[in-house]
């Protein structure tokens, strides 16, 4: 593992007494998390695997990745289904949702108001300061592809958020597609230049936000 003194270093913010050190300076390429002491950071919880989880420099980003874990790697509340890429005071949990780790970028990339936000306890999307007029079916496509933010979502993972079953192209695709289309439309009223649902052929769609 190699060092990178030119970058400022991110680091990591205990938020519980079982994990140690209180605070971890990610200064070299792979950082490991779990209950075996031979982890950089020890989590000493039933619940977390003896390797749980890994920090990785990409780059001059940080991405976690659940080392396949018995019960799961979280970030902000969610599971995490694939490696993601670490932001400035993002919450990780092993083994549960509640957070017991907050990551710091000493260099944070400031998102411009203009962008998309979600405020969960409105359970309202916001483009800048306009909060989005959604029917319930753009809603529920809009909050998945939120969710897993910067990741593929597949046509059938979008109709299973939208109406809670498995994919059936003859019967689904072109209401599917209407629903992306208006979901679009409606980005688009409020900020014209506002693309931020990207087509990626034959694999789904990405939220770039």
């Amino acid at each position: 593992m190699s060092s990178h003194p030119s970058q400022p270093s991110a680091h990591l913010l205990a938020l519980h007494e079982d994990v140690q050190p209180a605070e971890s300076t990610l200064d070299a390429d792979v950082y490991t998390l779990g209950r075996s002491p031979l982890c950089q950071i020890v989590v000493q919880r039933s619940i977390v695997s003896r390797l749980h989880a890994k920090i990785e420099r990409e780059g001059p980003r940080y991405q976690l990745v659940d080392a396949g874990s018995a019960n799961g790697t979280f970030l902000n509340g969610k599971r995490l289904q694939a490696p993601h890429i670490l932001s400035d005071r993002d919450l990780i949990g092993l083994g549960a949702a509640t957070a017991i780790l907050r990551f710091h970028d000493p260099d944070p990339t400031v998102i411009p108001m203009t962008r998309l936000r979600y405020d969960e306890r409105s359970m309202i999307f916001s483009l800048g300061n306009t909060p989005l007029d959604l029917t319930p079916a753009q809603f529920r496509l809009l909050h998945h592809l939120y969710q897993f933010a910067g990741e593929v979502c597949t046509r059938e993972s979008c109709a299973a958020a939208l109406w809670g079953h498995d994919y059936d192209p003859g019967l689904d695709a072109d209401a599917l597609d209407r629903t992306f289309s208006a979901l679009r439309g409606q980005l688009r009223r409020i900020d014209a230049g506002a693309d931020l649902i990207e087509t990626r052929r034959g694999l789904g769609y990405v939220l770039n936000l």
